[in-house]
């Protein structure tokens, strides 16, 4: 969840949005700095999914259908371009939308150069000529630091003892263990899983910055452990943008039907008859 948003209230008056729409583009204006771009025929884009919107603000709303309206709102808006893969939308800031965070009217967070000018001024003729108190305390300092040296403390007291614990830190540190080495969710894959779909599902959890963990993989293992169609699961969250796995809105695939023309090597043509003396049945 993303902890603070910063709304540009001229801006969003300026450009008629709501408050829902200005507290989500102002959360869209910073996804180019860490989404995945992604290139298609018509330019790079950058991945965001409903669920991701849906995470990070949850404020705006807790409904994946009402983040996608509101983003349609924004492109309506002129703000965004709007395009999507098979399973993410993707998106991209126009001209318009870049103005957002722009300031031209010399505030602080724009000063003008008049005002760069005059502060450095003020540093310039500081530090060429010091007050006459900062004269003296630096005298003062001096005069601490040189009687400090003439006169030391403890000069009876040894550093043997600080070089006794800073070897034995040594020795720690060469006998301490390694690092465990990073943990690679492919290798964690549910027996019942196909390794086409449990390395789409990997590569979802990292898209959306959630990777698999090694306990997120045990628990999602015993989920899946008796479910007649695991795949169906994790297919189904990968395309709605789930951080999770939710076996009992998953499609069962129905069993074939069974044939009318089987099962004839099993059945006993005999039950029910008699057999007469030249090896033939009677009923």
């Amino acid at each position: 969840m993303q902890f603070t948003i910063t709304i540009n209230q001229v801006k969003a008056l300026e450009w008629g949005l709501n408050s829902q729409q200005a507290l989500l583009f102002s959360f869209v204006y910073e996804c180019p700095s860490w989404a995945r771009p992604i290139k298609t025929d018509n330019g790079i884009f950058f991945a965001l999914s409903k669920a991701k919107i849906v995470e990070e603000l949850p404020l705006l709303t807790d409904k994946p259908d009402t983040a996608y309206r509101l983003l349609k709102g924004l492109e309506t808006a002129g703000l965004i371009e709007l395009s999507h893969t098979s399973n993410i939308s993707l998106f991209r800031l126009t001209e318009k939308a870049k103005e957002w965070n722009r300031k031209l009217d010399g505030s602080e967070k724009y000063p003008t150069s008049e005002a760069c000018e005059g502060r450095k001024k003020i540093r310039s003729t500081s530090e060429k000529s010091p007050s006459k108190v900062g004269k003296i305390s630096e005298q003062g300092r001096k005069k601490i630091r040189g009687g400090s040296e003439k006169f030391p403390t403890n000069q009876g007291t040894s550093n043997q003892g600080t070089n006794q614990v800073t070897s034995n830190q040594e020795k720690q540190g060469a006998n301490a263990p390694g690092k465990s080495p990073k943990f690679d969710p492919l290798t964690a894959k549910p027996e019942n899983v196909s390794v086409e779909v449990w390395a789409d599902w990997c590569q979802h959890r990292k898209e959306i910055h959630k990777p698999l963990t090694a306990k997120s993989c045990e628990q999602q293992a015993k989920a899946l452990a008796n479910h007649p169609a695991p795949d169906s699961v994790l297919a189904l969250s990968i395309s709605n943008g789930w951080t999770g796995i939710f076996p009992d809105k998953a499609v069962i695939p129905a069993p074939p039907p069974t044939s009318r023309h089987s099962g004839f090597d099993t059945r006993d043509y005999k039950a029910g008859t008699k057999e007469n003396a030249n090896g033939t049945f009677r009923l």
